[in-house]
Formats: structure tokens, C-alpha cells, sequence
């Protein structure tokens, strides 16, 4: 009983470690003045309400004597990919090998009968003896 528990409680484990490990998914951030403000996966990140123009939000540095402007706001996008080759075996699908596959699973599916308590002949009534059997092949119990 216990086994039977650990089993599945592994094999449902591992089954989404193959799940997990074949998604790929994106992180994206913004980052305003230097602090990262929001990290979103899967879709975009929220803006910090700031506008990106130059005029309105400015960092001022100093290099070789000159004033240099840049944003202080910043979109990172970080796509992090998945294991390829699961993806693409499941791009090398065609149409021949699903109906193989279809009529593969079909057939094992129905390859074992139930095992049903149901007596076929329930309904009928026993032939007519007209002779003796045990007599007639002289088997008799002692």
C-alpha cells in the first residue's frame, strides 16, 4: 500500500520535472534609477509611472568634461529557453505518426476484456438426461 502511494507520488513528480524542464518562459523587468521596480513573467512589466523621456527624467554624469544625458528608466527582456530537444520532437510530428499513434493506443485499449461475474447462460435451462452418465461410462466414486 505504501509503495503503491510512493510510486505515484514519483511518478507524478517526475512527470512534471519533464513538464517544467521542457517550458521555456521570458522575465521582464524595469528597472527605474538604478532599483529594479517590477519583475513580471510571461508577460510585460509594469512601468513605474515615470515618463522615459529624456527631458523629464534625467541622470546627469560627467564624462570628459561633457554633460551626459540618459534615461533613467530601463526594459530588460530575459528569455530563458527550455530543454530544445523535447520541443522538437514534438515539431517533427506528422499526421502519419498520430494516426499510427491514435490506432496503437485504440487497439491496446481494447486489447483486455473485462473481467465481468455475468454467467452467459443464466437464462437457459439444463439439457434432458435421458440416460444415466455415471452408469453408462461405469465412473463411480468409492
Amino acid at each position: 500500500m505504501m509503495r503503491d502511494i510512493l510510486h505515484k507520488i514519483l511518478s507524478v513528480f517526475l512527470s512534471f520535472t519533464v513538464l517544467f524542464s521542457t517550458l521555456s518562459f521570458s522575465v521582464d523587468q524595469h528597472i527605474c534609477m538604478g532599483e529594479v521596480t517590477d519583475t513580471s513573467y510571461f508577460s510585460d512589466a509594469d512601468s513605474c509611472g515615470m515618463n522615459m523621456e529624456l527631458e523629464d527624467c534625467v541622470i546627469d554624469g560627467l564624462t570628459d568634461d561633457k554633460v551626459q544625458k540618459e534615461k533613467c528608466c530601463n526594459d530588460i527582456h530575459e528569455l530563458i529557453p527550455g530543454n530544445q530537444t523535447e520541443q522538437q520532437a514534438l515539431q517533427n510530428f506528422e499526421i502519419e505518426k498520430v494516426q499510427f499513434l491514435i490506432a496503437f493506443s485504440y487497439t491496446y485499449l481494447n486489447l483486455y476484456e473485462d473481467d465481468t461475474d455475468e454467467i452467459p447462460f443464466r437464462s437457459h435451462s439444463p439439457p434432458l438426461v435421458d440416460k444415466d452418465i455415471s452408469v453408462l461410462y461405469q465412473t463411480f466414486l468409492i
